[in-house]
């Protein structure tokens, strides 16, 4: 706002209008004029002033039409509007605040009614701006936060013979605590969880960030999946778990050649096999999430994934995605479209099928897809 701040009086009564401004003139306000609600709206647009003073019964243009017209257009900042009528009927109050009318005033106008209430709306005014550019500088901070988050994403490694990865992470909004990584051990096999924090957002982002680097720093230390979440685990108590916050994951060590698969989860969805026959889950293994509780085990498991079979790694986002009227997609949805495709990645045609069938409905949760295939 200005340092003084532009105040537009709109009055068609000349002594109305005299005695508005001269009383606001003294409180060492700038002040504008216009005469009918044409010239209103013109200078309006023209200068943006920081309050308008609006008449309601006005020649060419009434003041509910100069503030319905004020207020629906997207192109104007926000200017506080105070509706002056020389009526006491509420219907005409009311009609003034409906019309997108902030405060009112009756005529004949009070001097004391007035400054108070255009000090007010001036506050109001100032507070609004603040937080325009607060919320701008915000915006920018998180899309600078959402260009380093995807500095976490790995590049997928080329595996040995027939095995593929492929891998996406999608954030409901600027950041998200969904997050993938795939670490290439000194045997050749590789190292690949999908994991989620608990709630979205620039806290669950740092979270995820901190935890990633963790697992990076503690997959060399670790021979066998148990010890090596127990540790994770440790981290992840030891960070947040006074904050409330906890993690849920699924984690894999993968030998391309062989084909086989050591699987251990904390707390997170099934994996899936997928075939050209059928969908299974992957027996159910028991294991909390991440940074509930300070001492666990988690159980593990063994497979091997043949020619033609998918591995599907995925969060919650998958399934709990919503579409216009707040219907999930669900787990139906999900292996209907997994039994009915051959092409790989099945995870790409299933981010697509995700996004149409949400249609224009915003984004609630992150989302997170990881596929290990092997070709025929």
């Amino acid at each position: 706002m200005r340092e003084r701040p532009l105040i537009l009086i709109v009055e068609d009564n000349p002594a109305g209008l005299e005695i508005m401004q001269v009383r606001l003139a003294a409180n060492n306000y700038q002040v504008i004029t216009a005469t009918d609600g044409e010239k209103g709206l013109a200078q309006a647009e023209k200068h943006l002033p920081d309050l308008i003073l609006l008449d309601i019964m006005m020649p060419k243009m009434d003041g509910l039409e100069v503030c319905r017209r004020i207020k629906n257009n997207p192109d104007l900042p926000f200017m506080p509007i105070i509706m002056v009528t020389a009526k006491t009927d509420s219907k005409d109050i009311i009609a003034g605040l409906e019309a997108g009318g902030d405060e009112y005033l009756t005529k004949p106008v009070d001097h004391g009614s007035l400054v108070a209430r255009v000090k007010s709306m001036l506050r109001i005014k100032e507070l609004h701006d603040t937080v325009l550019e607060q919320s701008a500088q915000l915006k920018i901070q998180l899309k600078t936060a959402a260009k380093i988050q995807t500095l976490f994403w790995p590049d997928l490694p080329d595996l040995e013979g027939a095995a593929r990865l492929w891998a996406v992470s999608e954030p409901a909004s600027y950041v998200g605590g969904d997050f993938y990584d795939v670490i290439t051990l000194p045997d050749r096999s590789i190292l690949a969880y999908v994991a989620d924090v608990s709630g979205k957002g620039v806290p669950a982002a740092l979270i995820m960030a901190a935890l990633s680097t963790g697992i990076r720093a503690e997959a060399l230390l670790h021979d066998d999946l148990n010890s090596l979440l127990q540790a994770i685990n440790t981290v992840m108590f030891n960070l947040a778990s006074d904050e409330g916050y906890f993690v849920t994951i699924v984690l894999l060590r993968y030998w391309p050649i062989t084909g086989r698969i050591e699987l251990i989860r904390a707390g997170h969805l099934d994996p899936l096999i997928v075939s050209e026959k059928e969908v299974k889950k992957i027996p159910y293994l028991r294991g909390i999430s991440l940074g509930v509780l300070k001492d666990v085990n988690f159980e593990s498991s063994e497979l091997s994934l043949r020619p033609g079979e998918s591995l599907l790694l995925f969060s919650d986002g998958v399934t709990e995605a919503e579409n216009e009227t707040k219907e999930l997609f669900g787990e139906d949805r999900l292996l209907d479209y997994l039994q009915n495709t051959q092409l790989v990645p099945r995870g790409r045609g299933l981010l697509d099928v995700i996004s149409k069938w949400r249609g224009e409905a915003e984004v609630n949760d992150d989302l997170t897809i990881l596929e290990i295939w092997c070709e025929t």
